[in-house]
């Protein structure tokens, strides 16, 4: 128990190092709810008025006990994309799990870029191009710059669980692993 709040103590002095957050453009969903798009990074969530679900999400989210021992090493030899709508409800559900596992791994966030994207899964900047974003929260693992798989909206278990199959190369296919856009 000390570890783990010494470790959170820790993060949070981290990331006192205070960034900016990137400028994104403001939009509303056809019910009028607000939402940001473009790439962002972890203040653009921590910052963004309409994000509170964010901090309160993360805080919530248990790390298994042996998780971070099981992951860390692999995780860290990976980069990663993460696309997710801050007006969605599986984003406000497993973005904040995901970036707290990637926390507590030590994982180096000049490896992960984070997208926001519009309910139709665009960013004016196109990053999602030749992406197959099909439905969000997704989370692309890439291993020395080739695609090894991706998490796409919900888990098939667990967060935790289908992470860590994804880390460990075990077999794992997202439930939207046959479809494929052309974009």
């Amino acid at each position: 128990m000390k570890h783990s709040v010494l470790f959170l103590i820790l993060l949070v002095i981290g990331c006192n190092t205070k960034l900016d957050p990137f400028p994104v453009k403001h939009h509303q969903t056809i019910d009028g709810r607000p939402y940001i798009v473009g790439k962002i990074n972890r203040e653009n969530l921590l910052q963004y008025e309409h994000s509170s679900w964010f901090l309160s999400e993360y805080e919530k989210f248990k790390v298994p006990k042996d998780w971070v021992k099981k992951n860390s090493s692999l995780l860290n030899k990976m980069t990663l994309k993460l696309f997710l709508g801050t007006w969605c409800e599986d984003s406000e559900r497993e973005v904040p799990g995901m970036l707290k596992l990637i926390d507590y791994s030590g994982f180096n966030y000049d490896k992960l870029q984070m997208f926001a994207v519009s309910e139709d899964k665009h960013t004016p900047e196109n990053y999602e191009k030749g992406l197959n974003i099909t439905n969000v929260p997704t989370l692309i693992f890439y291993l020395n710059g080739k695609e090894i798989n991706r998490f796409v909206e919900f888990p098939i278990v667990s967060l935790t669980k289908d992470l860590e199959d994804i880390i460990q190369g075990k077999s794992y296919q997202n439930p939207y692993f046959q479809i494929d856009i052309n974009e």
